[in-house]
């Protein structure tokens, strides 16, 4: 009997979810896919047949949170009325929500990436794709609607934003406040940071605020910058795009 699409597609994300909870229970490396396909309810040949390795596994969930994310935002029915810096946060915050039942799973992805950079890179394509789509379509909103100048070396900003969620997610990974509140605050204060910068198109200085993220010192010394990070929420000279939408607002 032919498998629908729609059948592979939830079989694949049942599989995905049993290596979310095998992986993070053992560990990745003592993980075996036969106790993943059988706690997803599938023959080992079938797993296989989806994830043919454990990285793929591992990856394979990141492609699918960050698909989420995406999904996330489009619901949002006023997201496109959001200040960029508004839209950037929320993209952040999300990501943290969605990843949050699977923290300790996260956390088996970036031991993974830090054994083995370069193909952790590589692998890390597909999801990397999804997530320059989501802040390449918000920085044209943005640059459409006036609300920020056209910046310079516009191709390297989802680059570096994805670097700086990356760096968001480790500092949350290893964040032992209540509630996560360093996380939030960082969050908070390194997003007003950028608002400014991409208000007056400096894009190299967000290769410093990579840097420094993590000196904890120096954020003591923020307090007066984020009173002037209010730039972008000042209306648009222009109503923005619906997100995702090529069409005319």
């Amino acid at each position: 009997m032919k498998i629908s699409e729609k059948d592979k597609i939830k079989t694949r994300i049942n599989i995905l979810k049993a290596s979310v909870e095998v992986i993070t229970d053992k560990g990745f490396r003592s993980a075996s896919m036969r106790e993943i396909s059988r706690s997803a309810g599938v023959s080992d040949a079938t797993i296989y047949n989806y994830f043919p390795t454990k990285e793929t596994l591992l990856f394979g969930y990141c492609e699918y949170v960050q698909k989420q994310v995406l999904e996330a935002l489009g619901k949002i029915d006023d997201f496109h009325e959001y200040s960029l810096q508004e839209q950037l946060q929320q993209c952040i915050e999300i990501q943290l929500h969605t990843w949050l039942p699977a923290r300790d799973f996260l956390h088996e992805v970036f031991e993974h990436i830090y054994a083995s950079p370069v193909a952790g890179a590589t692998q890390l394509n597909s999801t990397k794709e999804i997530f320059n789509s989501i802040v390449t379509e918000l920085l044209d909103a943005a640059i459409d609607a006036e609300e920020i100048p056209d910046q310079p070396y516009q191709d390297l900003l989802p680059r570096l934003f994805w670097d700086y969620q990356t760096g968001i997610l480790a500092y949350w990974l290893n964040d032992d406040s209540e509630d996560f509140t360093n996380t939030s605050q960082l969050v908070d204060k390194s997003m007003g940071i950028i608002a400014i910068i991409l208000h007056q198109g400096v894009v190299g200085k967000l290769q410093d605020l990579v840097s420094f993220l993590f000196r904890t010192h120096i954020m003591a010394q923020l307090g007066d910058m984020m009173d002037s990070s209010s730039v972008l929420q000042t209306g648009s000279k222009r109503v923005k795009r619906r997100f995702m939408d090529k069409g005319n607002t």
